[in-house]
């Protein structure tokens, strides 16, 4: 988190940040995925002399815990933002009486459209999928996939050697499955998404 952003938090947030611990999983992770990319992204989707009253990074900040299965929906998402201080502050959200509200999500997405907004969603989910297979260390990362957004609403993780979690026949589906390529820390990250509404739902992970 920058050091800008905390200067301007209030002080009971602030307080709230500096009593999570070093170590906690989910502020690693947020603290080692790369957000400086939004801006540039949306260049053009906001006036640069309008206040904002929401960062547009911290409402994809916001939207990840969904995708990590620690919030159900926008709704859920907007109550724990405003009653779970750690998602509060990690998120970059200033004053837990002036959270967002889940149809701020909504109105969010719009605004951006739907296929920059998915296109930013799923750079931010590859990014994260490194960074969470350091929580087991006892898998070994020759081929992992991590499921985002799942039925089960929670992460899943397996060691795929004949024996995956995930529909195979879904993965393999070109019709209604896309894949996008990136590179991440020491990773060839494949992604998965759904064609019709662009969502991410698995990661491929091999050793570079």
């Amino acid at each position: 988190m920058e050091k800008k952003e905390k200067r301007q938090f209030s002080f009971s947030t602030y307080e709230a940040y500096k009593k999570i611990k070093k170590n906690d999983p989910l502020k690693n992770l947020y603290e080692s995925v790369d957000w400086s990319f939004i801006d540039n992204k949306l260049k053009g989707n906001y006036s640069a002399k309008k206040e904002l009253v929401y960062s547009p990074i911290s409402l994809f900040k916001a939207q990840l815990l969904v995708y990590l299965g620690e919030a159900k929906s926008n709704r859920d998402l907007a109550d724990k933002l405003r009653f779970n201080t750690k998602y509060c502050v990690l998120c970059g959200f200033h004053h837990f009486m002036k959270t967002p509200a889940h149809s701020t999500f909504s109105a969010f997405k719009k605004k951006v459209g739907n296929d920059l907004y998915y296109k930013i969603i799923q750079r931010i989910v590859a990014q994260s999928s490194p960074i969470i297979i350091k929580k087991f260390p006892n898998v070994s990362p020759e081929q992992l996939h991590i499921a985002f957004y799942s039925k089960e609403e929670k992460m899943i993780k397996c060691n795929c050697k004949g024996k995956c979690k995930f529909d195979e026949s879904i993965l393999k589906d070109n019709k209604i499955t896309g894949k996008k390529n990136y590179i991440s820390f020491d990773y060839r990250i494949k992604l998965y998404f759904d064609k019709k509404t662009q969502k991410p739902f698995a990661t491929e992970l091999r050793l570079k």
